[in-house]
Order: structure tokens, then sequence, then C-alpha cells
């Protein structure tokens, strides 16, 4: 009876391990290389949190310091490793966030570290993807050469771009008083980071983001509910009809 019953739990057991790597399997890795764009407001948490509503699987890491640049990713200033983890292999995807000044101040160098980026994801095995970024509160025109920059980038490498920026600037026209700033003027407020999750929601996934809740929560060590994001369901309507308004690149294996 007493070996029936130990042969019955490791049945159990390799049933769980069977179940566990299987949902790794499904499981989308996405890493976020960037700056303080990315980790504001837990940019890569709330995409994950998105997709766990709809029961999509989704595992999300980032390397980031503020402030920098594709290029001190590259060359591993500040004690990045960013390098080393795009060429452990483990990602499915990578999302490429570059200074949000780049783009505008030196575009030689933006393309460049976009370049070397691109070819070193692809050789790992994953996917590449542009975070395009938006303009600066103050001078909506900066937006023009930022989304150049990111096409061309786009176009050359045959590379997908999320338009975030672009989604910011259609906002901010519809919507003049939505505060998708932060009080400096050039960080992401709560409700651009959500604004900013629903782009990239929609472009991991292919999926609509209507029914994605207004309140985003995770549990913390101890068991009690964290929340990420508590919106308005008249400010969440505006913009997931928006995003949903846009015809976003999605991911494909053709990408790799």
């Amino acid at each position: 009876m007493l070996k029936q019953l130990k042969y019955a739990i490791f049945l159990l057991g390799l049933v769980f391990v069977a179940d566990l790597q299987a949902q790794q399997k499904d499981t989308l890795k996405v890493l976020f290389v960037g700056n303080s764009y990315t980790y504001f407001w837990n940019l890569p948490q709330t995409v994950r949190t998105m997709a766990g509503t709809k029961g999509i699987p989704i595992f999300t890491k980032k390397s980031t310091v503020g402030g920098t640049n594709l290029k001190q990713h590259w060359d591993g200033d500040k004690n990045l490793k960013s390098r080393e983890m795009i060429e452990s292999g483990n990602w499915d995807v990578v999302v490429l966030q570059n200074h949000s000044m780049s783009a505008i101040n030196d575009e030689q160098e933006f393309m460049e570290y976009g370049n070397r980026f691109i070819d070193l994801i692809r050789k790992s095995g994953a996917i590449p993807m542009l975070y395009m970024t938006w303009a600066r509160e103050f001078n909506p025109l900066m937006q023009s050469q930022i989304s150049k920059a990111y096409r061309e980038l786009g176009d050359q490498k045959n590379t997908i771009v999320v338009p975030v920026g672009e989604v910011w600037e259609r906002a901010r026209q519809l919507k003049p008083e939505f505060r998708l700033y932060d009080p400096d003027g050039s960080h992401p407020s709560t409700i651009g980071t959500y604004l900013t999750a629903l782009v990239f929601f929609k472009s991991l996934t292919g999926l609509d983001v209507s029914d994605i809740p207004n309140r985003l929560s995770t549990v913390d060590m101890n068991g009690e509910e964290l929340f990420f994001s508590i919106m308005s369901k008249e400010d969440v309507a505006f913009m997931q009809q928006l995003v949903d308004s846009y015809q976003l690149e999605k991911l494909s294996t053709n990408d790799k």
C-alpha cells in the first residue's frame, strides 16, 4: 500500500512538472532595454499584469538605468548587462528604448546602436521591437523627428516599431487636458504608463484592449494585493478606444 501511495505521488509529481514546463513554453518572455521611460510606474510589470487579466502568460524583465542611451547599454556603462542578458538566448522579444532625445540630438548614433542591438537580438533567436518615445510636453513638434528616426530604423532593419509617441500625440490632440506627463513634462504619469502599456499589450498579442480593467493589481511577497494602476473608467475607455483604433504592427516569427 505504501509503495502504491509513493508511486501515485511520483506520478502526480511528473504531471505537475509536465504542466509547469508546458506553461513555461507557452509564456512569452519579454526583455525591456531602456531607461526611466521604461521603469517609470513599472511599465514592464503593467504589461504583464494586463496580459494576466486575459489569461495570457507574459514574463517581463528590464535592464534599465535612468538617463541612459543604447550606446551606454552596448558599452556596459553604469554596470548595465544588457548585451549579456540578450545573449543568454532566453527571450522571445527584446524591446529597445533609446534616450528620449537621441533621435533628435544624435540620429547617427541612434541608427548605429539600434542596428547593432537588432542584429544581436536576432542572433540570439529573439524578435526585436523598437519603443518609439514621445515629444516633451513643452514642444509637441518634436514628435515628427522622433517618429522619422524610429520609422527609418524600423524600415531599414525590417523591425516592428511600437508607436507609443504617436499614440500620445493623438491623445493630446483629442484630449488636451489629459495628464499623460509627470510634472517634469518629460516622464510619464500613471496615466501615461497605462496608455503605453496598452500599446505594448496590443503589439505583443494582437488582441484588442477594450476589456482590460481600469484597476490593475498583483500580489506582493506577503500575499497582500498591490495596485499598479487605479484609473477612472472614463479615462480607460478613452485610452482603449484610441489604441484599438490604431493599426499596429503585430509580432510574427518573420520578425526574427
